[in-house]
């Protein structure tokens, strides 16, 4: 990063997202590591998960997931986990190297509203992020702010991720339902400049990690600040 990120604030913003994603007793805690499009000398992706036989207790689960989130972000790698809960006999662990599947997640509680640039192959400049957050503030307005409900909004690194909450089975109407929900949103508002990711419908779909460093491209410096292109933490917007 053009720009360190202190690690205690990493991990603080790591705590953060329990508290979105709550955690029960019998839940695995999956990461999947993926190298970011564009970023020289890739690695093989990579998948951990974290199961209850492995650490009964949660903390020692979270911090487990926490400890391994920060070292494979430091190699390199992006981070994601998946939002919707993930069955507690699905059989992968740390040594295996299973990814979690549509069929693994127990039901759905969110659905992912992924905004990007157009234009992705590099990370974004402060004002292409602007441009991003304008059109997802737009959503948050007309499906969230007039309605009273306070929306749940990260920085994804070089876009928008809004998590729209919801109490759906994971089965094939709700995997319709979603779909036609992205398809509709992207309808109202695609830019020429910003698009919603119509693809992140189905139920096993992982999210960035909050705290952890988002790599697309490469970094581009600019002392005048203007059209610099710096990796970004994922972070929670207020």
């Amino acid at each position: 990063m053009i720009w360190p990120v202190e690690e205690v604030r990493q991990r603080e913003s790591i705590a953060q997202m329990w508290g979105m994603f709550p955690v029960a007793e019998p839940d695995p805690l999956h990461i999947r590591g993926l190298w970011g499009k564009g970023v020289p000398n890739p690695l093989p992706a990579k998948n951990i998960t974290f199961t209850e036989a492995a650490y009964p207790n949660i903390a020692d689960r979270k911090q487990a997931f926490q400890d391994a989130a920060l070292r494979l972000n430091k190699q390199g790698y992006n981070i994601y986990t998946c939002f919707n809960r993930i069955r507690s006999d699905f059989v992968g662990d740390e040594h295996n190297g299973l990814a979690v599947k549509d069929r693994d997640i127990i039901e759905r509680r969110y659905i992912l509203i992924d905004f990007d640039r157009t234009e992705t192959h590099q990370p974004a400049t402060d004002d292409e992020l602007d441009a991003v957050f304008a059109v997802a503030h737009q959503l948050e307005l007309d499906l969230f702010f007039d309605k009273g409900h306070d929306p749940i909004t990260a920085c994804s690194g070089n876009g928008a991720h809004i998590y729209l909450p919801v109490n759906l089975p994971n089965d094939e109407g709700s995997t319709a339902l979603c779909k036609q929900m992205l398809k509709a949103f992207a309808s109202k508002y695609n830019t020429d400049a910003v698009k919603v990711d119509t693809s992140v419908y189905n139920a096993g779909r992982i999210t960035k990690v909050l705290g952890t460093i988002a790599r697309k491209g490469v970094e581009v410096s600019d002392p005048a600040g203007f059209d610099e292109r710096s990796y970004r933490m994922v972070s929670v917007v207020k």
